[in-house]
C-alpha cells in the first residue's frame, strides 16, 4: 500500500495499522526522541514497581508486596508495550520514508 493511499484511508477510519510488538521495540531507537524517552520513563516504572513489590514482601505486607509484583508491573510493562506500538505506528503516518520501511519489510498489517 502507498504511503498517500493509507494516509488517506486513515483520515476516513476505513483502515487500522498494526506492528508485531517485538519490532515495535526494536525499532524504537528509530523513533524520535519523545517517543524513547517516554519508553524508556515506563519501562523504569516497571522495574522500580518491581523492587517496590519486593521491598514491600520483606518490609511492609507480603500481600501488598504480591499485588504490586503480580499486578501492578505486569499491568505497566503490558501497557508500555502497547505504547511502543503506538509511537511506532503515530512516526509512520508522520514520516513517509519510515513507512516505507515498515511496508517494506512487510512489519505492517492492515486491517479495514
Amino acid at each position: 500500500m502507498k504511503y498517500e493511499e493509507f494516509i488517506e484511508l486513515r483520515r476516513k477510519g476505513q483502515i487500522e495499522a498494526g506492528i508485531p510488538v517485538s519490532v515495535a521495540i526494536r525499532l524504537g531507537e528509530h523513533l524520535p526522541n519523545r517517543y524513547q524517552y517516554a519508553v524508556a520513563f515506563w519501562n523504569m516504572v516497571g522495574f522500580l514497581s518491581i523492587i517496590a513489590g519486593l521491598a514491600a514482601i520483606f518490609l511492609y505486607r507480603w500481600w501488598v508486596g504480591l499485588v504490586i509484583l503480580f499486578l501492578v508491573a505486569p499491568i505497566i510493562f503490558k501497557a508500555n508495550k502497547r505504547s511502543a506500538v503506538q509511537h511506532v505506528l503515530s512516526h509512520a503516518e508522520e514520516d513517509e520514508e519510515f513507512f516505507n520501511l515498515l511496508g517494506s519489510n512487510g512489519w505492517l498489517v492492515f486491517r479495514q
